[in-house]
């Protein structure tokens, strides 16, 4: 696919990730390969499915993305910042922002309330498909929010009720509003928070742990933003199957019981092992 031999993540860049949450790495996807991907999500949108620009676990029955999960390194720079002999797939996911959208604001939120896993070694790999600016809807971090130990309640607007919320699918709603952390108005505090972001170019990934907290911005300029995110599972991930988290897979997916180790091979299949163990900052 017209990827090289994988590039180490340098010490630097596993301090990032361990400390702010989030490291970008640089054309992890090969500018051929980033085209190539971008064909296939411009493929999927052409069949009109009911997700539109947010079509999701799609390696399990679309070849091509089996071979993007599979045959490219973004698993690979997955293992050493998890500090994971294994790296297991949970999904991908398509995103798309037109261009001339402001108004598609993806709110402060975490990616762990909302999915069925647990555990510490648990990322997401962010690939620009387009260029992006953070005005034009590239991601935002809280830097180093994974390390709060808060998992907030997801925000989408200032009429959230549990009712509404459950439109999202059933029980989401009864879920989240069961922790009692509300999101905050990071940036109105800047003696408190730290907001960092990340300009990208094809094939540019942000790799980020699931606790830290992060926004998209709507899209104001006259380009679309493309990006496809893959959802790791490191060793220490277990099946947390709680009535109202994400139906993406459940538990009528898996053999996994609940607290049980992710270890079925069908459903979340190894896709890249460590030769050897190293320590989170590098050997």
């Amino acid at each position: 696919m017209g990827t090289t031999e994988l590039r180490r993540l340098t010490d630097e860049q596993l301090h990032a990730f361990a400390t702010d949450g989030v490291v970008k790495i640089p054309g992890a996807l090969a500018p051929d390969v980033a085209a190539e991907v971008l064909a296939a999500v411009d493929a999927r949108l052409a069949g009109g499915n009911d997700l539109g620009g947010m079509d999701r676990r799609m390696w399990a029955t679309d070849p091509a993305f089996r071979r993007f999960a599979f045959d490219t390194d973004l698993a690979g720079y997955a293992a050493p910042a998890m500090a994971s002999a294994a790296v297991r797939i949970y999904f991908d996911q398509i995103f798309v922002k037109p261009a001339d959208t402001p108004e598609k604001y993806f709110h402060w939120h975490q990616d762990h309330p909302f999915w069925a896993v647990t555990g510490d070694q648990v990322c997401s790999t962010w690939v620009a498909l387009t260029s992006a600016s953070v005005a034009s809807s590239a991601l935002e971090f809280v830097r180093g929010s994974h390390r709060s130990g808060i998992t907030y309640r997801p925000y989408f607007s200032p009429n959230d009720t549990a009712e509404s919320m459950n439109k999202v699918w059933p029980g989401f709603g009864d879920y989240v509003m069961s922790f009692p952390e509300q999101i905050v108005p990071f940036e109105d505090h800047p003696d408190r928070y730290e907001i960092i972001g990340f300009d990208v170019e094809p094939g540019d990934a942000l790799l980020f742990d699931y606790r830290l907290v992060h926004r998209s911005r709507g899209n104001p300029s006259g380009h679309r933003r493309v990006a496809v995110s893959w959802r790791w599972l490191g060793d220490d991930s277990t099946w947390h199957p709680v009535p109202g988290a994400d139906p993406i897979v459940n538990q009528d997916h898996t053999w996994l019981a609940p607290g049980q180790r992710i270890a079925d091979d069908d459903v979340f299949p190894v896709v890249h092992r460590r030769r050897a163990t190293t320590s989170p900052l590098g050997s």
